[in-house]
């Protein structure tokens, strides 16, 4: 166990911190594998299934590094894989193949950061922990032109281009991209558009979807048409929505298992299924102060809006969810966000229960059980027009399970 000495044993007991029990998912045997070496408060406890574990450790005794490698390294975000390829030549070699990358994409959602970005400069990245998650270029500056930053999903990102207004989708980590090609309708600058991308273990060639709510300033309908990396081509569906005034849809959607959903300024949520493409409106909450500000979100596995409120100078964070969006909860922010700080924004919900907010140039995260506020990140030259979550995975955008199978050349 050499390679775990010294600055690398360190190293482990920080990272494992990360892995939560929410993390270890599954079918497990009721006993668990504790890592011997990790210090109490950085232990960690894999659950082991001892049947199958018989396939790659020695049944008097677990190695260490076995159980790490096929438990554990797959619920890591991306940079901290990074740092672990030194710890030795095998694990550089296991966290580097195809299959790996799969893996880990598979089964770490965690939202990691937001990608946002001022009018005239280019993307950034804010980190909700700087040393678990990153990337080698928040710039993107990879890319062949300035790009905006439009869509996010499951570790792949995509933009659009300053200039030749074009779409490309990338894997941040990576730094692979690929250029669409031009759409059959005219999106602009400011067009809907959502990144649909689900990873399945068993399903090694990882499609995406790149859904636009096409619409026109003197035609009230809205058009949807998409990209499938299957095809590498756009097509137009035959559905159309004739009951929403277009010019009311705000450019940045959500995607949720497997419907892309539009927040509109008329009230509603246009909802598209992607498998059946039809649609559908949810009714959102009532504001008198205009919609842009709330959110659309995953709490616990559910889609809600989270809708801030000012009343009496107090800013409070009103949580909707179900099909009707009525009120599931209130959360009282400890001090008044609106006056001191500016305009309060939603910007969702990570891990459950803790709630990221835009309070003018800051971005705040508050964990909910513990009323508990910590600054994100403040932004010198001014407020972000968007903010896009982000997903620190090791997906490919190009399909190398494949390539290496020699089924693509």
């Amino acid at each position: 166990m050499a390679d775990f000495e010294g600055n690398n044993r360190e190293t482990l007991e920080d990272d494992f911190c990360l892995l939560e029990d929410s993390d270890l998912e599954g079918d497990v045997d009721e006993r668990f594998y504790e890592l011997p070496i990790l210090s109490p408060k950085a232990k960690a406890r894999i659950p082991v299934d001892y049947n199958k574990a018989l396939k790659y450790v020695d049944r008097k005794e677990a190695g260490l590094e076995d159980v790490l490698r096929d438990h554990a390294l797959h619920l890591l975000p991306a940079k901290t894989l990074f740092r672990f390829k030194t710890v030795s030549r095998r694990w550089d070699q296991w966290i580097s193949s195809p299959l790996f990358a799969h893996r880990q994409t598979t089964y770490f959602k965690n939202v990691s950061g937001l990608f946002c970005q001022v009018a005239d400069h280019s993307p950034s990245f804010i980190s909700f922990s700087q040393d678990a998650y990153g990337m080698p270029d928040p710039s993107l500056s990879f890319l062949p032109e300035p790009v905006k930053v439009r869509s996010s999903c499951n570790g792949l990102v995509c933009c659009q281009g300053i200039e030749e207004d074009t779409y490309y989708i990338c894997s941040p980590v990576t730094k692979e991209w690929k250029k669409l090609p031009r759409p059959n309708l005219y999106h602009g600058a400011k067009a809907a558009v959502v990144l649909a991308f689900e990873p399945y273990l068993l399903n090694f060639n990882e499609s995406y979807e790149l859904v636009c709510a096409v619409t026109f300033s003197d035609y009230p309908v809205v058009y949807f048409e998409i990209y499938s990396s299957r095809s590498s081509s756009w097509r137009v569906s035959d559905t159309i929505c004739y009951e929403l005034d277009g010019s009311g849809l705000h450019d940045g959607g959500y995607y949720m298992k497997g419907v892309v959903h539009w927040e509109s300024s008329s009230g509603v949520i246009l909802a598209f299924g992607l498998r059946d493409e039809q649609y559908g409106f949810l009714s959102l909450p009532a504001n008198d102060e205009g919609y842009g500000n709330g959110a659309l979100a995953m709490k616990h596995g559910e889609l809600c809006y989270i809708q801030p409120r000012y009343q009496d100078n107090v800013c409070t964070i009103n949580i909707h969810g179900n099909m009707d969006m009525s009120l599931k909860s209130v959360i009282n922010l400890p001090y008044d966000a609106g006056s001191t700080f500016g305009v309060c924004r939603a910007l969702g919900f990570i891990n459950g229960d803790i709630l990221i907010l835009g309070l003018g140039t800051m971005v705040i995260s508050y964990r909910v059980k513990e009323q508990k506020v910590e600054l994100i990140s403040q932004h010198e030259v001014g407020a972000c027009t968007r903010y896009i979550p982000y997903v620190n995975s090791l997906v490919s955008v190009r399909h190398p399970l494949i390539r290496d199978r020699g089924l693509i050349v």
